[in-house]
């Protein structure tokens, strides 16, 4: 199992991701590979080839729900993308997604399940705000739980 955590932590709130694996690493469980995705977009890709299970974490904006709202999607509750022209480094996870499907198939997660967190503010700081910052304990717990899940089921360190 993957667990990626997602974001850039001197932009506020969009660090969530990468602080959560970061408290994550405190947990040491076999089995369980941890990565700071940072902001990474396609290059993600290389990371999820040959994972049979990844859990992605990032910060979302716009789910109506009050700032620090914990979401837990499947990958097919994304939204599907449209394709058209972009740049690179305006990819989003949902591209990624589909581009790594379309591109390595055989070799893709047959799980990928996004934990993301409903933001307040996206600005230059190194602090999350206040109802972030009290999710993100809720949030590394959730996640921990998974992870022993994961393990106890028999699942290996894929």
């Amino acid at each position: 199992m993957l667990i990626v955590g997602l974001g850039n932590i001197i932009m506020g709130d969009d660090g969530v991701g990468v602080r959560a694996v970061r408290e994550l690493e405190k947990f040491k469980i076999k089995g369980v590979e941890l990565l700071e995705g940072a902001t990474s977009g396609i290059s993600l890709l290389p990371h999820l080839r040959g994972k049979r299970r990844v859990i992605i974490i990032d910060a979302v904006q716009g789910g109506g729900e009050e700032p620090g709202t914990i979401y837990r999607l499947s990958e097919k509750e994304l939204q599907k993308p449209e394709f058209r022209f972009f740049s690179l480094h305006d990819i989003s996870l949902e591209h990624v997604l589909a581009l790594g499907r379309e591109l390595f198939s055989d070799e893709f997660p047959e799980e990928i399940v996004i934990y993301g967190v409903e933001v307040k503010e996206i600005k230059l700081s190194e602090e999350l705000s206040e109802p972030v910052k009290k999710a993100l304990p809720r949030l590394v717990e959730l996640l921990r739980r998974e992870m022993e899940n994961h393990v106890f089921s028999g699942a290996g360190s894929d």
